[in-house]
């Protein structure tokens, strides 16, 4: 999660707050490689016993993993490249949602009736009958603290506030 309030400027409007929420990836692309190497060479060095042992079908087996892993390791990069942003800007309270193929979509609320909540773990951005999940990816911690600075930058708004 990467906060920026009470400074931000999206689309070359001045927000009064924005938060960008996105996935956290914990392995560095570094890393990856690092661990991609090390599965690589224990499985070419267990196939090659098996292989000597003359079971030789078990080679392709630990090459099939080697690729599963990487295929999988490469599919969970490609769904953290998602993210949200949450911008409240002049009196509209903007959510916009880009998935991982860069598809965006938004939706905008009027700040003055808008409100976060958690329910069932699940943090919502509600406006009358509207409502929005976001940050479906933050853990519990994350998704309070989001709550949390919403609720202060909408509180600030409500009460006539002036942003810095």
């Amino acid at each position: 999660m990467t906060t920026a309030s009470n400074d931000a400027r999206t689309e070359g409007v001045r927000a009064d707050f924005s938060v960008i929420l996105h996935p956290h990836r914990s392995l560095s692309p570094k890393a990856f490689l690092i661990l991609m190497l090390f599965i690589a060479g224990v499985s070419f060095v267990t196939g090659f016993v098996f292989l000597l042992m003359g079971a030789w079908p078990v080679v392709g087996f630990f090459g099939l993993d080697v690729l599963l892993i990487y295929l999988a390791f490469k599919y969970n990069y490609k769904a953290g490249r998602q993210c949200q942003i949450v911008d409240l800007t002049e009196g509209n309270l903007r959510v916009r949602h880009i998935t991982p193929d860069g598809k965006e979509t938004r939706q905008s609320f009027e700040a003055y009736w808008a409100r976060a909540e958690i329910e069932k773990e699940k943090l919502y951005i509600l406006c009358r009958q509207d409502r929005v999940e976001i940050g479906e990816f933050l853990i519990e911690d994350e998704k309070n603290a989001v709550k949390g600075e919403l609720d202060a930058a909408l509180y600030r708004y409500r009460n006539g506030a002036v942003f810095p």
